[in-house]
């Protein structure tokens, strides 16, 4: 398995989501995405990586790096009508699934992506609910 940086790894999932076709990349990072409401567009997504960690007690070479897992988060925006909030709710639901099957669709040649989890939040100030789906990638980072 080859090395491949945290970088990388968001980048990858960052392209699929942009060559789904489905998608807006938004302009913010997605540790900030959603908190300016204002900016917020329906389709609209940001990915970040959140935390790597060393997946298992492990004998680390410089020369073969290190087995991580890295928590990758895929944050989405659906508009939330007050007149059709089960529709809409419905729409964010589609968007989810299309972002999964989207992700786990990357090549798992040097790159292992397992979906965890999804946590939905309405947003109080705008007519917007965001998505935020939970990867963890494993991959080896190198050493040296």
């Amino acid at each position: 398995m080859a090395a491949l940086t945290v970088k990388a790894v968001r980048q990858r999932i960052d392209a699929a989501m942009l060559a789904e076709g489905t998608f807006l990349k938004s302009r913010f990072a997605g540790a900030i995405f959603g908190r300016d409401t204002r900016q917020l567009m329906h389709g609209a997504y940001a990915v970040g990586a959140i935390e790597t960690s060393v997946s298992t007690r492990q004998r680390q070479k410089t020369s073969e790096g290190v087995m991580v897992d890295t928590s990758i988060d895929v944050h989405i925006a659906s508009r939330f009508r007050p007149d059709a909030q089960v529709a809409d709710m419905d729409a964010l639901l589609d968007l989810e699934a299309i972002a999964i099957q989207t992700v786990e669709g990357i090549s798992r040649v040097d790159l292992h992506i397992l979906y965890e989890r999804s946590r939905r939040e309405l947003m109080a100030a705008a007519e917007f609910t965001t998505s935020t789906i939970r990867f963890r990638a494993i991959h080896r980072i190198a050493l040296a």
